[in-house]
């Protein structure tokens, strides 16, 4: 478990329909459940004495079959980027220490490091079994709900990731409680076109896998393969993160999509601007948001309103599935509605803690909950609007600043596809804002004035900038630090300056 008997329950019920298709190459149900048994056992065999099981594989259908074979009891997995820098994943193996590392046979880099650190490995896409195996009950018998199954890792404060631990549990429950309010109890087919060894791509795999669906990934991340695959294979479901949909509107040019019928986005917060691109794609598609944190797994959902979108994009929603959202101040009182403070959460979706990184600075578990320490409220309708994370606000000419509600107003303005804003040293100030923006040549110049006068004189950038192309982490994420580190060095070509 947590997916394990799910499979097994497809494959007896549906055993010729695809269950994966990644760039191309596909399994049936039946040999996923054969492939990922005859691994399971072959794991087994191995007396891995931890039963730490690293998983660093690139997106195609081994992906899958290690995962499942890696979670199944006794063993715990640890999903790591193979394109993580060399420095942090030396760091990384030292700290964890598996007892066994599944890669892919071409990667080199991965596997003369393995060697250095004598680690044992096994390539994925160079172990076979013969022929089909007995099933082996253990694979996926009665869920021991508290036992680790999950190794993830998430950003820190330093280059080294702060790694994490997940029961069993944790990741059930949520595949229960996500069937209805993210309509998949008639398993649709569903695309997710970003790296599997991410959250949201594990879990969107996984939640497909617990409801029977078809799961469809890509090798890297092509908008224009995407779009071709959503319209070849009529995949029902889109799950992204926000500057995908940037991407796949530029490459679709006037083509839409109306054979989608649910686009889901997470990762971070949802935009008008990303909406109105969305909408003109996906014409049919209800579209979804959730917030959450690796350390949380689901906080809030929201299905958004066409009719009344600005209020529904002014927050992230309500509260996920048996869960329940706490506002509370620094002494860890309740705050009443429309009051900002910590958003706390009361979950079993809750990580059980990490295994190292952790300075109690950010994620933070009491008797009433845990935090990541983002700030919000809780309206009268019980709906969370989120504010920002306490380290991402700062402090400039004496007023508390948070970047988030800077760049929500400048991508509300018409034209805008991405804008990022960032906090550099100020010799007058402490810290200036200087924010970046993604826009058409036409509507560009206009912006700085226009946001101006949307806000407040204290929270205005100091320096605004049009950007052509973001650097992006391999999961489409706006690398942020690098960003910034670029405008400080003033080593980022790309960047063109507004006139204030």
């Amino acid at each position: 478990m947590p997916v394990q008997d799910r499979v097994q329950r497809h494959a007896v019920n549906q055993p010729h329909n695809v269950a994966l298709n990644i760039d191309g190459e596909t399994l049936s149900w039946l040999q996923l459940w054969q492939s990922s048994n005859a691994l399971y056992q072959h794991l087994c065999q191995l007396s891995l004495a931890k039963g730490v099981v690293a998983i660093a594989s690139a997106n195609d259908t081994t992906f899958p079959i290690a995962w499942l074979a890696a979670t199944a009891q006794p063993f715990t997995a640890a999903v790591i980027d193979p394109l993580t820098p060399e420095d942090n994943l030396r760091d990384i193996f030292n700290r964890l220490k598996p007892d066994l590392l599944l890669l892919q046979r071409q990667d080199r880099r991965l596997i003369a490091l393995a060697q250095r650190l004598e680690i044992r490995w096994l390539a994925l896409d160079g172990w076979q079994h013969a022929q089909p195996v007995a099933d082996d009950s253990a694979f996926c018998a009665e869920m021991q709900a508290a036992t680790p199954f999950l190794i993830g890792f998430t950003s820190g404060t330093t280059s080294l990731p702060k790694a994490f631990i997940r029961s069993r549990r944790s990741w059930r429950c949520s595949f229960e409680n996500g069937v209805e309010i993210f309509r998949l109890a008639d398993a649709p087919s569903t695309l997710f076109p970003g790296p599997l060894s991410h959250g949201i791509g594990l879990y969107c795999l996984n939640e497909t896998l617990y409801a029977g669906g078809c799961f469809y990934s890509t090798a890297r991340w092509q908008p224009q393969a995407v779009l071709m695959l959503l319209a070849q294979q009529q995949i029902e479901r889109l799950v992204v993160v926000p500057t995908m949909i940037a991407g796949l509107a530029a490459a679709a040019a006037q083509s839409d999509y109306p054979g989608l019928r649910s686009l889901l986005s997470a990762g971070a917060k949802l935009e008008l601007n990303h909406w109105r691109l969305a909408r003109a794609l996906f014409p049919q598609a209800v579209m979804q948001e959730y917030y959450g944190a690796s350390e949380l797994g689901f906080v809030a959902v929201s299905t958004l309103d066409d009719d009344h979108i600005s209020a529904s994009l002014a927050s992230v929603g309500q509260a996920f599935p048996a869960t329940e959202i706490a506002i509370r101040n620094d002494e860890g009182e309740l705050l009443p509605a429309g009051q900002p403070g910590t958003i706390w959460l009361s979950s079993e979706q809750i990580i059980d803690g990490y295994l190292w990184g952790d300075d109690d600075s950010a994620f933070k578990k009491r008797p009433w909950g845990a935090t990541v320490a983002d700030i919000g409220y809780l309206d009268a309708q019980q709906r969370l609007h989120l504010i920002g994370r306490r380290g991402n606000m700062i402090l400039s000419g004496g007023n508390n600043i948070y970047l988030s509600e800077i760049e929500s107003v400048i991508k509300s303005l018409p034209g805008v596809t991405e804008a990022v804003v960032i906090a550099v040293d100020d010799a007058y100030l402490g810290k200036k804002m200087v924010a970046v923006i993604e826009a058409g040549d036409d509507v560009i110049h206009q912006l700085p004035q226009q946001s101006r006068l949307l806000l407040a004189k204290y929270k205005r950038p100091r320096h605004y900038y049009q950007i052509k192309y973001w650097p992006l982490t391999s999961s489409g994420k706006i690398k942020r630090a690098e960003l910034e580190q670029r405008i400080k060095d003033g080593s980022c070509t790309e960047l063109t300056e507004l006139s204030a």
